[in-house]
């Protein structure tokens, strides 16, 4: 099911919301690491959540038990193997020059996303993001999770950085929210956006529940979409 667009008759007052892993970049970068450093334990791990059976906090938890890695080990392993989208530039760039805030929620970890960003030379000055942090102490890892609460609405178990609170929290502030996303944590994200971009787990999801959705492969695709609406806006 593709979206309708009524009711977006200007970007003027729209903020845009993305998760990060497996949509800003081309893999998830936590799957990265557990499955890399966490053997066969964190597949189990991962498939308990996949089934509803274990919320991704106490996933997380559980991971970072048998994972012993420093922080510089940590995000080397994560430079070398995870890769931005190609459109990812291009994209924060149009948004700088409209002046449309971008904010990244993750269920993943700032240590992550403000090193990528850094690496990448993307300016992230004026790019909100609320994710859970992780703590190093040698080869010790402490995930800190951004929630204190670990109330769930959506019933897939507590995460730590609820998309559906935080999706609400901008609602009040923006007229629009339009949401980027790929993965299960992003699906009660979805249903709360006014507009929704899918690709991967969570395009299959909005197919599959009637959520409206606009497919997208890269940001290039949402940047011909913006580009389009300030063509007619004007």
């Amino acid at each position: 099911m593709t979206v309708n667009y009524k009711g977006l008759d200007s970007l003027s007052n729209v903020a845009i919301v993305s998760d990060f892993d497996g949509t800003i970049t081309d893999i998830d970068t936590n799957d990265l690491i557990y499955f890399t450093f966490g053997g066969q334990p964190s597949y189990e791990i991962e498939k308990l959540i996949a089934q509803g059976k274990l919320g991704v906090k106490e996933g997380a938890l559980q991971h970072f038990k048998r994972i012993h890695l420093t922080e510089q080990e940590f995000l080397s392993f994560i430079f070398q193997n995870a890769r931005l989208d190609e459109g990812f530039k291009d994209f924060c760039k149009l948004l700088s020059e409209k002046g449309i805030p971008l904010i990244v929620v993750s269920g993943g970890y700032v240590n992550t996303i403000s090193s990528f960003f850094e690496k990448e030379g993307i300016d992230s000055t004026n790019i909100k993001i609320y994710a859970n942090r992780l703590k190093f102490n040698g080869c010790h890892i402490e995930a800190v999770f951004f929630d204190e609460s670990d109330e769930c609405e959506s019933g897939l178990g507590p995460c730590g950085n609820c998309k559906l609170r935080r999706l609400r929290e901008f609602k009040a502030q923006y007229q629009t929210i339009i949401f980027i996303g790929d993965g299960t944590t992003d699906r009660c994200a979805a249903r709360e956006a006014d507009i929704v971009f899918a690709k991967g787990r969570l395009r299959d999801y909005c197919a599959a529940q009637g959520v409206p959705y606009v497919p997208f492969d890269s940001f290039h695709d949402i940047i011909h979409f913006l580009q389009y609406f300030l063509t007619i806006c004007k």
